[in-house]
């Protein structure tokens, strides 16, 4: 008897469990909160509106109405089918993926640390945007620009023969087009558009901004090679507050973001212990 009650039990066990998965993988038109299931794996309305969250602010008013929904929920069911598939591979076990998903997860930790510990630390307000368009006018107003050409080569050799060919009056901007190896410049000749002094990285700005119009610079070593600049244009532009105020707003709040960066770091690293091997640095 007690063996005919262990197996009916041990059969309403089993039933309910297949009702159980049936429910599972059911139908979910008249489910409340899961939007899609992809495999085993639910994608909830509440998942969903975090991504979209997530989204730049440009994409995200079109992504939560009509195609645009379903554009993103279309995605997410696709990560969903590759994610898996990747898992069947057993990448999630390579050992350098890994690494760099924790170098990830840091930068994420500390953005979000960082976000915590400076809120409400750096604000800009209007009259400082006004000040500093006021107390900077050669950034703003009455701004210097000077439109470049460049040739870039690879190494020295290659940048004096480009200097005897200039020397024999050959067209700077056909030697670009011809020469450079920096093809996206090439293509116009060489052109690289308007800077202003502070624009131009350090080791040039000197040089190439006291250039006269059509005035060619010596060879400069820079990370892509050997560059020679000539400047084609100069022009004096001025912009109104209202045009430039967002720019300068951002400018501000970086400079004061990093300034309480630093004042954060100076504070822990006195109470941190830290070791450099100058030694093996070098």
């Amino acid at each position: 008897m007690k063996k005919d009650n262990r197996s009916t039990a041990l059969v309403a066990v089993c039933a309910v469990s297949v009702m159980l998965a049936a429910c599972g993988k059911g139908d979910i038109s008249k489910s409340s909160q899961v939007l899609a299931r992809v495999g085993d794996k639910e994608i909830t309305s509440v998942y969903f509106e975090r991504q979209v969250a997530d989204l730049p602010e440009s994409v995200r008013t079109l992504s939560v109405q009509g195609e645009g929904k379903r554009a993103v929920l279309e995605g997410l069911v696709n990560r969903e089918i590759l994610y898996a598939q990747a898992l069947k591979k057993k990448l999630d076990k390579d050992g350098d993926l890994n690494r760099r998903l924790e170098d990830l997860k840091k930068e994420l930790i500390i953005k979000s640390y960082l976000q915590n510990e400076l809120a409400g630390k750096v604000k800009v307000d209007e009259k400082e945007i006004e000040d500093y368009y006021n107390n900077n006018p050669s950034e703003y107003q009455r701004r210097e620009e000077v439109r470049i050409s460049q040739i870039v080569v690879p190494d020295e050799a290659r940048a004096a023969e480009m200097m005897e060919k200039l020397s024999i009056r050959r067209d700077f901007g056909d030697l670009a087009m011809n020469y450079s190896s920096d093809k996206e410049s090439a293509e116009r000749k060489g052109d690289v558009g308007w800077f202003t002094y502070q624009k131009l990285p350090k080791e040039i700005r000197d040089g190439v901004f006291r250039l006269r119009d059509g005035e060619v610079s010596k060879p400069y070593k820079m990370p892509q090679g050997y560059e020679i600049y000539k400047v084609t244009d100069r022009r004096t532009t001025s912009y109104p507050l209202a045009k430039v105020k967002d720019v300068i707003r951002l400018q501000l709040i970086n400079e004061k973001s990093q300034k309480e960066l630093k004042t954060l770091l100076d504070g822990l690293k006195k109470t941190t212990v830290v070791q450099v091997n100058e030694a093996l640095l070098k």
